[in-house]
């Protein structure tokens, strides 16, 4: 990948599960447009690490342990859009929803995750009223291996 602006990256929501567990199957769902997005934040794995310490030497062994899939934190001003609205509907649901983020080249990440905050935030005068939405991932499984999010190249 080269570098490249965020401008006209995208974020889309679906609900449901894809019919296969590919960029192929995401990609045939559903996507409402989660609009108005000021800052997306980061998202991939993270590993905790395990340190050990022992009487027996000054330095700390680590390890890596279990990986985090990380979460979309992201702050939008409030439209009132379908993809804002299905947002707000997923907040109160157990189940998992799928993501799709599209950068302008092209590429497109495809991750599953619980909304599991969307707050109103009102500032000052002279800011938008925004809302700060916030999506724990979850790790995708596949018969194959565990993956945190499928890039799908155009």
């Amino acid at each position: 990948m080269t570098t490249q602006s965020a401008a006209d990256t995208t974020v889309e929501i679906a609900t449901g599960v894809p019919a296969t567990w590919d960029a192929t199957g995401f990609a045939a769902q559903t996507w409402l447009n989660v609009g108005k997005i000021k800052n997306l934040g980061e998202f991939g794995k993270q590993f905790e690490v395990i340190s050990n310490n022992y009487l027996s030497q000054r330095g700390t062994e680590k390890r890596k342990g279990t990986w985090n899939a990380g979460q979309l934190s992201m702050e939008v001003d409030l439209n009132g859009d379908t993809g804002q609205a299905m947002c707000e509907t997923a907040l109160d649901t157990d189940a998992d929803y799928s993501f799709k983020v599209a950068l302008q080249n092209g590429d497109a990440y495809y991750v599953r995750g619980l909304v599991t905050g969307f707050r109103t935030m009102t500032g000052g005068p002279n800011d938008m009223v925004r809302g700060s939405l916030q999506v724990e991932l979850n790790p995708i499984f596949t018969t194959t291996a565990e993956v945190a999010a499928i890039k799908d190249p155009a």
